[in-house]
């Protein structure tokens, strides 16, 4: 409707769910149960609003298998299925983690099914499936598939007659075993279709194409030469392999066998509901329109007649006043739509037969060249061993290893050979590998290198195999292998520079190669041997090794050079070599020969020393007393004195002091968000705004917040509380006593809980729900109910709101006992009553002044029963019958046609002895009768003196003991 709100529209959400379900109900109540109970469930896929009307569309449940365009859950990875049931099949193909989920999937279908399907939604794979097997398949409102044979899942006995409206006939309404609909028919009949042989071309493309083919059995028709009519069918189908072609094409030519009869109801009879649902077959009697078989005759409202058997092709109806309409959002809440409905009027139409020509469509592939679906599949790999390793230098220097895989040419699994081979993947990882890294080589290679791998190290490969289709083969076995080690040496090092003195020899060298530069030896450096000899051409060996500096990657990096002493005790000319020795060992050619360029000054003992400037690798020393030491004077600075150690800002305030007697103090800053930790008060965080939010003291109570003001909690040593955004206390848990409050908010619609109970309130402030701590008591305002879940039975307490209390126990959505009490009565009275089932129930009712135990129509009127009235009154209604021997009474008539004695039975025996009440009548009237012998079973009488005339009738009254 134009007047819905905003606020429900907003509501209503792509791919929800829409329920359109008989009779009025309360979708809030009956939740997911609604989508097994509606006539018709639908998905949201359109909205259509304007400033007159607003429409939803949508599509069935179905859609989330696929829709009509393919679109949906697609089989992206293939699906193979080889020699399975037909329920495995159909389960392969649903998988799992789909919206639509295993219902009842029959057994009755014959034959196994062998296929593979990849690039289709699920619903077409599964479709494919169902016709290839004789099967069929539908997805119900709960989102449940069902699917097997027709006959297991729709209506194959009909029980719906569907006769032309004739004048002076009674051919519409229901029969005893048969509904019948009465309205206009519409029939179309035509062989537009008519097919006598079907050619399915199946996968492959021109000469390789598979075929396959299906004959008429018994064409019935001639053509202008007195010769069979010759229509023959081409059908592609590039999914369908080889084994399956004649097959499909039978299935195919069972479509277009006979005439195309597609007939339209048109029925004022709206509530076609359980007449039939679509899929059903139904009886079509129409012998004007040529619409009979002799092969069938039923009987129908007192006519026999020869209809033929069709099926429920489709149906179309109004969505009236009366029904239910309710929306299911993504997270399973329901929203009733019923109040915001334009409903419909107008009349319900029937498709029988087959869908018309207007709402028919092929839904075949265009016979030519097409796309083929390739079901081959790539077979496993084998190694070609052994592999071959080496080792490399990297662009950065790095000593790395690489491995030459090879393989042999594999054939596709069904042992064919591959003609589409797209490509090899190559995984490797360090073995045992559960890591894998992807390498790709061309199809057409057999052979692929693999770099970058750690020299020595131990390297797991696997290969699999990939067509032009994305088929992808099975891993092969993984292979080991181990990864050749380093064995390239580091280049020749550039000559040290070397300081010396009588008894030593400094070297130091910026680790560069002899061909130039600094800094840039290979990362994998170890360290440098230092040798020294007496000649400049001498040559480095063993005995004239003299020490190692350490030099590695990090030194390269930074620009460190490596410094080393050497003790050397000459007083000639010395000359000094060194050697890169890198991580694995490897040794480099000698750098060239350097000799001392300064004097080194060899440790000594200096009572004073004056420096300008101290510039030393090392500075060695056990006491080294000072003042202070400092590195600025003033701004950002640290500083050490005999007091502790300082840290400064840039504007000079101390944020960290560690003084010598213990205590301290650390200060992210001096205003705003900061951390600030002491031995006096603890650990203090601070917000942007300077506002303390924690605190830690050293005396162990403390203060949490997360905020200064608002909506925030706050904890402290007294206990725990939260605030709303206007700053109102919410939340209250007191660590000394015990005692807390939880609330949801401070007035209107909320729930509290605290010590004294729980408590619900409405929007207007007013108790609903109230549970007492102290005395146990519950009270409730509004209607309860209790069920289980997927039952319609359910027990509902208070369920009109009313000023009567009333107890409700539903055996279904609509049918209940009761306990209701009538408060407005005078005297007040209450009243147990059951079911009503055919204008009857039983009902027991009691007040001060009456107290009944009746049968009663739905209007109220007494069928039968007792009623005990204030006055001392019994009123009976009804018949006393004979119901047993367990009987408190007994009553009945006997006739004779002459004499004086007799004896009568009651028909049953008596708990016991039961007391006979008789008297005689004839046409002259009562006679005495008496009573000569009585048991449980019956009495005697004797009539004397004989009564006037020939024949009379005993009438007696019996009560047991």
């Amino acid at each position: 409707m134009d007047e819905t709100p905003k606020t429900i529209t907003d509501q209503l959400g792509f791919f929800g769910h829409v329920a359109i379900v008989p009779g009025r109900v309360n979708p809030a109540e009956y939740g997911d149960s609604l989508l097994t109970m509606a006539r018709y469930v639908g998905v949201l896929t359109g909205r259509d609003f304007d400033h007159l009307r607003k429409t939803i569309a949508g599509q069935s449940t179905a859609v989330w298998l696929g829709d009509a365009d393919d679109k949906g859950d697609v089989l992206e990875s293939p699906v193979q299925i080889t020699a399975q049931t037909f329920p495995n099949a159909i389960r392969a193909l649903l998988g799992a983690g789909t919206a639509v989920v295993e219902g009842t999937l029959y057994s009755g279908i014959a034959g196994a099914y062998t296929g593979r399907h990849q690039w289709q939604s699920r619903r077409k794979a599964i479709d494919y499936v169902c016709s290839t097997m004789g099967a069929e398949w539908r997805v119900n409102g709960d989102g449940k598939l069902d699917a097997g044979p027709a006959a297991s899942l729709f209506q194959a006995t009909p029980t719906c007659v569907i006769v032309r409206r004739r004048p002076n006939r009674h051919t519409d309404g229901d029969d005893l075993t048969m509904h019948g609909l009465r309205g206009d028919m519409a029939l179309a009949r035509d062989v537009d279709d008519f097919t006598t042989r079907v050619v399915v071309l199946a996968e492959g493309e021109g000469s390789s194409t598979a075929t396959g083919s299906a004959n008429h059995p018994a064409n019935p028709y001639l053509d202008l030469r007195g010769q069979p009519v010759k229509r023959v069918r081409l059908i592609s189908e590039s999914g369908t392999a080889p084994g399956n072609a004649n097959a499909r094409a039978q299935i195919q030519l069972n479509r277009y066998l006979g005439t195309r009869n597609a007939m339209r109801l048109t029925t004022d009879d709206y509530d076609i509901q359980g007449a039939f649902r679509v899929g059903d077959w139904v009886w079509v009697y129409d012998p004007d329109s040529g619409l009979e078989d002799s092969a069938n005759e039923i009987t129908f409202r007192g006519e026999r007649i020869n209809p033929v058997k069709l099926r429920m092709a489709g149906a179309s109806w109004p969505v009236r006043e009366g029904s239910t309409v309710a929306y299911r959002s993504q997270a399973g809440v329901w929203l009733d739509l019923t109040p915001y409905v334009d409903f419909e009027g107008g009349e319900t139409t029937v498709d029988v037969g087959e869908l018309l020509r207007s709402l028919s469509s092929g839904g075949l592939e265009p016979v030519g060249p097409r796309p083929i679906p390739d079901s081959t599949v790539p077979g496993v790999v084998s190694w070609d061993l052994p592999f071959l390793s080496g080792v490399y230098l990297d662009a950065l220097g790095n000593t790395r290893a690489k491995m030459l895989v090879k393989w042999l040419l594999p054939l596709n699994v069904d042992g064919s050979t591959i003609l589409d081979g797209h490509h090899y993947e190559v995984q490797y990882g360090v073995s045992p590998a559960s890591d894998w890294q992807t390498a790709y080589a061309p199809w057409g290679d057999l052979q692929a290198m693999i770099l970058d791998l750690s020299p020595g190290v131990d390297y797991d490969f696997r290969i699999r195999a990939v067509d032009s289709s994305n088929n992808q083969g099975a891993w092969s076995v993984v292979e080991t292998a181990t990864a050749n080690p380093d064995t390239i040496p580091p280049s020749t090092p550039t000559a040290p520079t070397v300081a010396g003195s009588r008894l030593a020899i400094q070297i130091t060298h910026t680790l560069g190669k002899a061909s130039g530069g600094t800094y840039n030896l290979e990362l994998d450096l170890h360290h440098l041997e230092i040798h020294v000899g007496s000649t400049s051409g001498f040559t480095a060996d063993a005995s004239t090794l003299k020490g190692q500096v350490a030099a590695h990657a990090g030194m390269l990096t930074a620009g460190i050079p490596a410094i080393a002493t050497v003790d050397v005790e000459e007083t000639t000319a010395r000359w000094v070599r060194v050697i890169a020795v890198d991580e694995a060992g490897n040794r480099s050619p000698a750098s060239a020969s350097a000799t001392a360029t300064a004097l080194l000054i060899d440790d000594a003992h200096i009572s004073n020393l004056t420096a300008t400037k101290i510039t030393a690798g090392t500075l060695s020393a056990d006491i080294v007393l000072g003042a202070r030491i400092k590195t600025a004077d003033t701004g950002a600075r640290v500083e050490m004195n005999a007091s502790g150690l300082q840290m400064y800002n840039g504007a000079g305030t101390s944020l960290v002091q560690l003084q010598t007697n213990g205590q301290f103090f650390l200060r992210s800053g001096t205003t705003g968000a900061r951390m600030d930790m002491s031995t006096v008060t603890g650990i203090q965080l601070f917000n942007a705004g300077g506002i303390r939010t924690v605190w830690l003291d050293i005396d162990g109570s403390f203060e949490l917040r997360s905020g200064a003001s608002g909506a925030r909690i706050q904890m402290d040593e007294t206990g725990l509380k939260a605030f709303n955004g206007g700053g109102t206390q919410t939340v209250t848990i007191d660590s000394s006593s015990g005692s807390f409050t939880l609330r949801s908010a401070t007035s209107g619609a909320r729930i509290e809980l605290d010590t004294t109970g729980f408590r619900a309130y409405n929007s207007s402030g007013s108790a609903t729900f109230t549970v007492s701590a102290s005395t146990g008591d519950v009270d409730l305002t509004g209607r309860l109910t209790s069920t289980v879940s997927g039952s319609s039975a359910r027990l509902v307490v208070n369920p009109l709101f009313g000023a009567n209390p009333e107890i409700r126990f539903y055996r279904d959505a609509t049918q209940y006992h009761y306990i209701t009490s009538f408060t407005g009565d005078n005297p007040p009275a209450i009243q147990i009553g059951s079911v009503l089932v055919s204008d009857r129930k039983g009902t027991v009712q009691l007040s001060r002044d009456v107290a009944q135990l009746t049968i009663t129509a739905e209007s109220a009127a007494i069928i039968s029963g007792l009623v005990a009235k204030e006055a001392g009154w019994l009123d009976f209604f009804g018949k006393m019958g004979s119901p047993g021997s367990g009987a408190a009474f007994a009553r009945g008539l006997a006739s004779f046609g002459a004499g004086t004695i007799g004896s009568i039975g009651y028909g049953f025996t008596f708990s016991a002895t039961a007391l006979p009440v008789a008297t005689m009548f004839n046409i002259f009237g009562p006679h005495a009768v008496s009573v000569t012998s009585r048991n449980s079973g019956g009495f005697g009488f004797d009539t004397y003196p004989s009564p006037p005339g020939a024949g009379y009738d005993v009438m007696y009254w019996v009560w047991n003991q």
